[in-house]
């Protein structure tokens, strides 16, 4: 009887710690963009009809299936120091797959946060995931290939992917839009070129919900809708495999303009796939053989990653989030609210903001706030990527 009473106290002490007070806005969900973070969790909200169901899926990067407890909560505000519980608190034993769930909720007058709180039972430590739940959410419809749903925002060309609509039973209507967006401008510049609210397609094709499309034999932004003048449908970028990965030189020059000038950047795209001509314009600007292979294995992880977090309408290199992500890594703090995005790090003492840009093109896509003052720290960043200290 003593052991399980113990049992009792240390679980309860567990859950007590996973629904202490602490607003959103002043947590550091820097794992967020931590592909080795010990728990990785996806938030999905679909529109369907008259409701918005939220999917979910979390696993664990633990090497062995680890006990956890879950919280699933709401809350009205960022600001809001606890939340209400939406679940009972749940121990799910966590493996390396995927475990997949839902909640259906009405479609709310006012917008209000979704989240979830993940203590390890066996270490004490703890993440959150959320997502802000509103009545204007775009996304009212999504892909399928087989029976796992698309949780990236991109899609492979070579793939078949069965179309889900909003349940109205409505024919979709696919807009194509061929993937020639612009790179971002550095952090210091002072007007950076916005996307146009509206863009006119490509090629447009329609099937009923429940149909496969692809393999698709065009590279580019995809935008499904029901009704084409409404502000609802969903969106994917349609990539060629291995991405996110990288594998053929023609498709390096591009990330690589940050740490290149445009000399050595022309010269990159004239080289062409001839290995040979682009190892010598990387070896001319690293000095160095084996400074240049860590150049580029270091560099082309972190477009990778970049790709795989921050892909809205174009490639996630091509984000501003992507941008910072790779000159600058991982940030060592983020920090959320209804409309900013933060970025810390610590050395040296920097900061980035981001502001919330998003529309039926891709809802989470956001815009740096760009300053004059970011110009010495850019400069200096870049000379180091060059010097491979990195």
């Amino acid at each position: 009887m003593r052991l399980g009473r113990t049992v009792l106290v240390i679980t309860l002490m567990l859950v007590q710690h996973l629904v202490s007070g602490q607003t959103v806005t002043s947590m550091n969900v820097n794992y967020w963009y931590d592909p080795l973070a010990e728990v990785l969790v996806q938030i999905k909200p679909v529109h369907q009809r008259d409701s918005i169901i939220v999917f979910y899926r979390i696993r664990s990067n633990n090497a062995s299936a680890t006990s956890y407890i879950l919280k699933w909560e709401k809350r009205e505000s960022f600001a809001q120091r606890q939340g209400t519980g939406l679940d009972a608190a749940d121990t799910l034993l966590v493996s390396s797959t995927w475990t997949e769930g839902q909640f259906k909720f009405s479609v709310p007058v006012k917008p209000w946060l979704f989240g979830v709180k993940v203590l390890n039972r066996g270490t004490g430590r703890n993440w959150y995931f959320f997502r802000q739940i509103e009545s204007h959410h775009p996304v009212n419809g999504f892909l399928t290939k087989g029976n796992e749903k698309l949780w990236t925002s991109f899609a492979s060309a070579e793939d078949r992917y069965t179309v889900q609509g909003s349940g109205s039973g409505k024919a979709v209507q696919f807009s194509y839009y061929k993937d020639n967006f612009p790179t971002p401008a550095p952090p210091f510049i002072d007007k950076e070129v916005r996307m146009d609210p509206f863009l006119f397609p490509d090629s447009t094709f329609s099937v009923l919900p429940g149909s496969l499309i692809g393999p698709f034999p065009k590279e580019g932004l995809y935008l499904a809708q029901e009704d084409t003048a409404s502000s609802f449908g969903f969106s994917f970028l349609v990539k060629r495999s291995p991405y996110p990965k990288y594998n053929k030189l023609g498709d390096l020059k591009g990330p690589l303009l940050f740490v290149t000038t445009r000399q050595e950047n022309d010269a990159l795209g004239a080289a062409g796939e001839d290995k040979l001509k682009f190892d010598k314009i990387i070896l001319d600007i690293t000095k160095d053989r084996e400074r240049a292979k860590t150049f580029m294995r270091n560099f082309f992880r972190r477009v990778e990653y970049a790709n795989l977090y921050f892909t809205s309408f174009k490639e996630g290199w091509k984000t501003d989030r992507g941008m910072i992500f790779i000159v600058f890594g991982a940030p060592d703090e983020v920090q959320v609210d209804g409309q900013y995005e933060t970025w810390a790090y610590k050395n040296p003492d920097q900061e980035f903001q981001f502001a919330r840009a998003g529309s039926v093109y891709h809802p989470e896509h956001s815009v740096l706030v760009r300053d004059k003052s970011y110009s010495e720290y850019w400069y200096q960043t870049i000379d180091l990527w060059r010097k491979s200290r990195f």
